[in-house]
């Protein structure tokens, strides 16, 4: 239980880099989502279908979370769930790449059945579906 208290510490301090006229994860979605991310490690369960599963809301208007910083940071929790102490970084941002297979985002409108999707995937809006953007 201790190596979950660790995580769970890593949770509750984590600071994403918040970004403004360009995608970003709404934050009030991720900090909803992490919380439910504790409740699961405080009763035992796994987290990575969670984390696999999730999908959050972007904004590009108002203040959001850097996409990428958010699903290294996720990705880095899966690791460390699972035993692999090398994804122990306080931060999303400071992440190896190679180390997150879940951090790539496709382009808006690529919705090939060949990608992997990663571990979040951008919800377009009704503009965005409507002008093809």
């Amino acid at each position: 239980m201790s190596d979950n208290q660790a995580l769970i510490e890593r949770i509750h301090s984590v600071i994403f880099t918040p970004v403004r006229g360009q995608a970003g994860y709404e934050m009030g979605h991720v900090d909803d989502f992490l919380d439910g991310v504790v409740v699961a490690l405080r009763q035992g369960r796994p987290v990575e279908p969670l984390i696999d599963m999730v999908r959050f809301s972007t904004t590009r208007f108002r203040e959001g979370y850097d996409m990428t910083e958010v699903d290294r940071f996720l990705a880095s929790v899966v690791a460390e769930s699972n035993g692999q102490s090398e994804a122990a970084p306080t931060e999303g941002a400071s992440a190896p790449e190679e180390a997150q297979p879940h951090a790539q985002h496709p382009h808006p409108g690529e919705d090939s059945p060949a990608q992997e999707p990663g571990v979040i995937q951008e919800q377009r809006g009704l503009l965005s579906r409507l002008f093809g953007r």
